[in-house]
């Protein structure tokens, strides 16, 4: 008959006792002492770690962990959660992998392999043939931008958790080490110089002005053949982007309440204004003066009789105000850079170099318009474009 082996012993963190199967490998008796001997300092490096104050293993399931972090921050933005649970699902997925089962098994030199993972993964792209759906690779790397985007993302996640003792072998000077961020270079800012803005326009106008043929209610008589528009319209957004340096989300969101057409400047004229409230990307809210681009409020006034002046200002959804950019580019005529973002970039770089609106207190100014900070409008945007 066979004989097995067993050592029993209390564990430090639960304060239960557990039995444990010496290794079939540990024939000699002198094996098997030494194996008990490791095994007891062990136990008394742990003891030592917990009355230094190290957090207890808790055996809560890896899934059930990160999970924890959702469930405590229930407001994220909605690109923020998916941007989140992207990173955090490939965590996920590397510790069923490593047979991590609980969060007491992820350690540094685990976590230093997730990374090198993330930063070696392949870019995957739409390919034909490969079903709906289906991608394959190229064997190009991400860029940069990226897997710092999904270390961040993981770094927040982990932090948070840490701070909850809820990693055992984890520290913070751990996730800084394992999620540092890869170095990306810092070239110059794009942006949309006048003759691409007016193209960007003119495309945008076309496209309003674009009509079916004709429609069933046209045959009816219902209204003039050729009459019936094919799009929403989409020109007063992409003016509107462009001359306020609102984030996308926060133009689609803005609701007539926010808007006030009858302001006042500091002379006394009326200039209208729009306040960004606190559910904006930075979680700060802000006021922007129409005085800089009359032609805004304008575009607003035109639009509060368009739509009667309640609900959303534009009346477009995100997926609308997308789709419409991809047609200015495929079939309008539209830059091929030109985009929300390019558009905000756009303003940013206008309002931080003209000398004739703000004078030298150009980017801070600019930086208080579009709702980022002074050092952001130092590095990318002061000096870029002269001669406005």
């Amino acid at each position: 008959a066979r004989t097995w082996h067993r050592v029993r012993f209390i564990d430090p963190d639960t304060g239960r006792t557990v039995k444990r199967t010496i290794d079939r490998a540990l024939r000699t008796r002198t094996d098997r002492e030494d194996y008990a001997c490791k095994l007891s300092d062990q136990l008394a490096r742990r003891r030592l770690e917990l009355e230094n104050g190290a957090p207890r293993a808790t055996g809560t399931l890896f899934a059930d962990g990160i999970q924890r972090y959702y469930d405590a921050h229930p407001n994220l933005r909605p690109n923020t959660l998916t941007v989140y649970t992207g990173a955090t699902d490939k965590l996920i997925g590397f510790a069923r992998k490593r047979r991590i089962r609980t969060v007491d098994d992820l350690d540094r030199r685990k976590l230093m392999m997730f990374r090198e993972q993330i930063v070696n993964q392949p870019k995957h792209h739409n390919a034909a043939g490969a079903g709906r759906g289906g991608k394959r690779t190229n064997g190009e790397r991400r860029s940069a931008h990226t897997v710092n985007r999904e270390l961040r993302a993981i770094g927040t996640c982990l932090r948070y958790l840490i701070d909850a003792d809820l990693f055992a072998k984890l520290s913070h000077d751990d996730v800084r080490r394992c999620c540092k961020p890869l170095k990306v270079s810092t070239d110059r800012k794009e942006f949309l110089r006048p003759a691409k803005m007016r193209k960007l326009l003119t495309a945008a106008l076309r496209h309003d002005g674009a009509t079916f043929r004709a429609t069933r209610a046209e045959h009816g008589g219902a209204a003039p053949e050729g009459s019936t528009p094919k799009h929403p319209a989409i020109a007063p957004f992409v003016a509107f982007v462009g001359l306020s340096g609102c984030r996308f989300g926060e133009a689609i969101d803005l609701t007539w309440d926010r808007v006030d057409l009858d302001a006042l400047d500091a002379s006394g004229t009326a200039v209208g204004e729009i306040y960004i409230d606190s559910s904006s990307k930075t979680a700060k809210a802000r006021t922007i003066g129409l005085e800089v681009s009359p032609a805004l409020r304008k575009i607003l006034s035109a639009q509060r009789l368009k739509t009667g002046g309640k609900g959303s200002v534009f009346g477009l959804t995100q997926d609308e105000a997308n789709a419409a950019m991809k047609r200015l580019k495929a079939d309008y005529g539209a830059p091929e850079a030109a985009g929300w973002q390019m558009l905000r970039r756009t303003t940013a770089t206008f309002l931080c170099n003209a000398p004739g609106i703000y004078g030298a207190a150009s980017p801070f100014m600019e930086s208080r318009q579009l709702g980022h900070s002074v050092i952001v409008a130092e590095k990318h945007y002061a000096g870029l474009l002269r001669g406005i």
